[in-house]
């Protein structure tokens, strides 16, 4: 997203992962996330407190590129409880609840 994540405030809580706990940052203006499928686009606003993961300062871009492609990014409940999930083997469904 072309963040400098050195200019944003630390969140005041860990999040969660599958590792354990670690620290975000923060963004206290609006964000819009954006879903897009064949079908259609879903815009949510998410007003002020949007959590990111930044990489740790004073790596190299190959230690950064590294950290890009293997940290998950995954979409935690305050989302995902905006939608109804259906998954078989042969295809993922999405319905934005609203």
């Amino acid at each position: 997203m072309g963040l400098d994540c050195s200019l944003l405030p630390f969140s005041k809580q860990e999040s969660i992962g599958f590792g354990g706990t670690f620290k975000t940052r923060v963004i206290n203006k609006l964000v819009v996330l954006t879903f897009r499928s064949d079908k259609e686009e879903i815009k949510i606003p998410y007003p002020s407190g949007f959590r990111v993961v930044c990489p740790p300062p004073n790596i190299t871009d190959e230690e950064k590129e590294k950290f890009y492609r293997y940290t998950p990014s995954i979409l935690g409940m305050d989302i995902l409880s905006k939608f109804r999930l259906c998954i078989s083997k042969k295809e993922l469904e999405m319905i934005y609840l609203g």
